[in-house]
């Protein structure tokens, strides 16, 4: 009996220490899997507005990294290696579509990183939105043009300047994040009611504030503010360039020139950055004020911040109706 007690004695100290050593790898191996599950959502976006939707939306529970510096945008973007890097760290990379990022394909082709990238277009679903008129001349206000509406091949892209639309955008983001993340999908959606709403207090405010001056004829450095414009009426009579980054013909000067005089325009609205040497001229030959409008394709002096569109969209509402009165 007492031989007997004494064998148990000899291997139960050996059989604690295995099942202490099994324990402790067994807790190394939680740990390692708690890391790997633990790490956060890595999400980079494309420009300035798809950077606030996503950084709302993720609240604390997902990485979210803008591609491009703040004070670039996508038109006149070119990659670098650190960027590729980004890409190649990410889950889910937010583009806008719509041709806005052309250099999207040749980043994310062939493209070898630990993990799969899914590309999602925010514009996904808002075909039956999206504007493919080339602007002209409006003679005696919207729709009646010196020559007929052209439909271009591609449309326009700036859909973020309609708050209405923005929140459709706002969608596309929490459905993506919810698939890559449905850990954090009631995460998600709390935040991204929240950013919704913001939306809609922003749109109820245009609308209330533009109800009684948007009818003033105004005219456009190009047609950026297409989907502002047509959601809440503004008369654009004309923009300055037709085709972006192309100057207007003498011609059609003169033609800008001669409506602007005739149809009392109160401003003509440029860019912040860089209004533009035509519409300059215009405004000192016609008596007009110039005053800035922002596309909100990059960040203003501010920097990069997740209410960054919201402040931008509410200066430039207050830009029109100062404006406009």
């Amino acid at each position: 009996m007492n031989e007997g007690l004494l064998e148990t004695s000899g291997w139960r100290p050996r059989m604690l220490g295995l099942i202490a050593c099994g324990l402790c790898g067994l807790s190394l191996l939680a740990d390692r899997a708690t890391g790997a599950a633990g790490e956060k959502l890595k999400v980079v976006t494309s420009f300035m507005p798809l950077y606030c939707f996503a950084s709302q939306v993720a609240g604390d529970d997902a990485e979210v990294q803008n591609l491009l510096p703040g004070n670039v945008g996508p038109h006149e973007y070119q990659p670098t290696r650190s960027d590729h890097d980004k890409l190649r760290a990410a889950d889910i990379f937010l583009i806008n579509g719509l041709k806005l990022e052309d250099w999207v394909l040749p980043m994310t082709k062939g493209r070898h990183g630990p993990k799969p990238l899914k590309v999602v277009e925010v514009s996904r679903g808002l075909e039956s939105e999206l504007i493919y008129d080339i602007p002209g001349l409006s003679l005696n206000g919207p729709g009646n043009r010196t020559q007929p509406a052209e439909r271009g091949p591609d449309p326009n892209p700036h859909i973020w300047l309609d708050p209405r639309l923005a929140i459709r955008m706002v969608t596309n983001v929490l459905e993506a994040f919810r698939a890559a993340d449905p850990v954090h999908a009631a995460h998600y959606e709390r935040n991204a009611a929240v950013c919704v709403e913001r939306l809609r207090a922003l749109d109820r405010d245009y609308s209330e504030r533009l109800a009684g001056v948007a009818a003033t004829p105004i005219v456009t450095s190009h047609d950026a503010f297409a989907y502002l414009a047509r959601r809440y009426s503004l008369n654009v009579l004309g923009v300055i360039e037709v085709i972006p980054d192309v100057g207007p013909s003498l011609k059609y000067q003169g033609q800008l020139r001669q409506l602007i005089q005739s149809r009392g325009v109160k401003a003509i609205f440029g860019e912040p950055r860089a209004p533009g040497k035509t519409a300059s001229q215009l405004a000192a030959d016609t008596g007009v004020r110039l005053a800035s409008l922002d596309t909100l394709e990059t960040a203003d002096a501010r920097g990069l911040r997740p209410s960054a569109y919201e402040d931008a969209m509410r200066d430039n509402l207050k830009t029109l109706v100062e404006n406009l009165k």
